[in-house]
């Protein structure tokens, strides 16, 4: 499925993110996403921005936080899937950010 982020930019933190350059193993190979991968960080460090790459693959569109954001990612194959072909139709996407919980969840108060 998803191999790596080549590419994020004009995205919050992200204005030239190239993931080759960036994300390395201990042994200074360039990482590749696992089957199972937990991301975590401090605040404000990139963590929805990163989020919000993978709902735009869910739902066909960036967040409207950004301007002019595009992005871009390695597959298994070796084919590349970029933020101009939202949504991603190739498998499922699920993403579970606050922007899903703003447009899907409401919240009753009882006084």
């Amino acid at each position: 499925m998803f191999k790596k982020i080549k590419s994020i930019t004009n995205m919050a933190v992200y204005k030239s993110f190239d993931w080759d350059r960036t994300v390395k193993e201990p042994n200074n190979r360039i990482a590749e996403f696992k089957s199972v991968n937990i991301i975590y960080g401090r605040n404000y460090s990139g963590k929805t921005t990163l989020s919000r790459v993978f709902r735009a693959c869910e739902t066909g569109s960036i967040s409207d936080k950004y301007t002019n954001p595009s992005f871009s990612i390695e597959l298994n194959d070796g084919s590349e899937f970029k933020s101009e072909n939202t949504p991603f139709t190739a498998a499922k996407v699920r993403v579970f950010n606050e922007d899903f919980v703003r447009d899907n969840l409401s919240f009753v108060v009882v006084n």
